[in-house]
């Protein structure tokens, strides 16, 4: 990272800070802002990314090679498991770094709504791939990705940005079961899952263990959460069981074998000795808690399971069945990486606990806490 000290200075004095105003604004002193200024100090990333967002411009603009525009080709790990075949390029990539590991995972082209990328997918080769990118190094490392189907995760990224973390996060929706697989993967930092366990009755810790096997991983708690039935406005159907969904003219919405959703549907349909067969749109799956709401409220089905928040969301009845643990996995190896420790930091907040609670109505009692280490 060279510093480009004209380019420094001028963006200060066009915000009209003093070296004082701004260093203490970027938590460093003014005698360390003057060394930046004058080329003596190259910063850390973490310094950075603070100077950046307290002047509005991007790391590479300050400190880059004096404005160069053109992109790097870069390589990187990748999965052959990802979606969309061997020849579906280019396609919309995040980057990070997880594991000691560059990391190239397919981004959704929308989202109901167009995610920003880190850069496009060009060429793949076995277990490697050509990324074209304008993204830095510094910018990937303090990368965070968060795999899992919970939507409050944007309520995360919102938070780090407001903050002035020195990394960003981006989702990657998926089920617990595919979260976890990632995760030993190497394909994510943390994973979000919400399995509960037939035999103990507890959340999450078998179904990581097994994902996981010898490697060692700790998991945290994030919230806990109403898992039951959206229906169409008004329940106008009645619809008040698990048992309901087997009756004429009930067209259900389902979400992906590996979710935890699905895995309760499934569950409760045997406990209740119903043939999934029986049930009209059992296999219309969708990928996602808020995708279960949005095919209700657009009439394309006229109940799902999901949770109270996505009913919420789409201002949907809500039939509550039970109470869940929504739980984040990580590896140990990344405990200690940037990105890792800015999110961990984040939910030991109170404040944050706070805003996940009265904006998704969540239970964070015990966000940030350990759960369980888990080898």
């Amino acid at each position: 990272m060279a510093t480009n000290t004209k380019t420094l200075r001028t963006a200060r004095d066009a915000r009209g800070f003093t070296q004082l105003e701004l260093a203490r604004r970027a938590g460093i002193s003014r005698q360390a802002l003057g060394a930046i200024e004058s080329g003596l100090y190259m910063p850390s990333v973490s310094v950075a990314l603070s100077l950046a967002r307290e002047l509005g411009q991007s790391v590479e603009t300050l400190f880059g090679d004096g404005g160069q525009t053109t992109s790097n080709r870069i390589e990187v790990d990748w999965s052959s498991d990802e979606a969309g075949g061997r020849n579906a390029f280019p396609c919309r990539v995040a980057l990070a770094r997880v594991g000691g590991q560059m990391v190239a995972v397919r981004q959704p082209t929308a989202q109901l709504m167009l995610p920003a990328a880190a850069g496009m997918l060009e060429r793949t080769q076995r277990s490697r791939a050509e990324v074209e990118t304008f993204r830095t190094p510094e910018e990937i490392d303090s990368t965070l990705l968060i795999a899992g189907c919970d939507p409050a995760v944007t309520i995360l990224t919102d938070w780090l940005a407001r903050h002035r973390a020195p990394v960003s996060a981006i989702a990657l929706p998926c089920s617990s079961s595919r979260a976890l697989s990632m995760l030993m993967a190497g394909r994510t930092h943390a994973a979000g899952v919400h399995l509960k366990d037939r035999d103990s009755d507890e959340y999450n810790l078998a179904p990581a263990r097994t994902a996981l096997g010898r490697h060692p991983a700790t998991v945290f708690g994030f919230a806990r959460w109403e898992l039951g039935l959206a229906t169409t406005p008004g329940n106008r159907l009645g619809i008040r069981h698990v048992a309901d969904l087997a009756r004429r003219g009930v067209r259900l919405v389902n979400r992906e074998i590996g979710a935890g959703a699905r895995a309760f549907l499934d569950e409760a349909l045997a406990q209740s000795g119903i043939d999934a067969k029986r049930i009209e749109g059992y296999d219309f799956e969708v990928g996602g808690h808020l995708e279960v709401a949005a095919a209700v409220a657009s009439g394309h089905a006229n109940v799902g399971v999901t949770i109270r928040l996505a009913a919420d969301t789409f201002r949907l009845p809500f039939v509550p069945i039970r109470e869940e643990r929504y739980d984040l996995v990580i590896l140990d190896r990344d405990l200690d990486s940037t990105p890792v420790k800015a999110m961990l930091e984040a939910l030991n907040s109170r404040r944050f606990a706070r805003e996940v609670s009265q904006f998704c109505a969540y239970d964070t009692s015990q966000m940030g806490d350990t759960i369980a280490r888990v080898a």
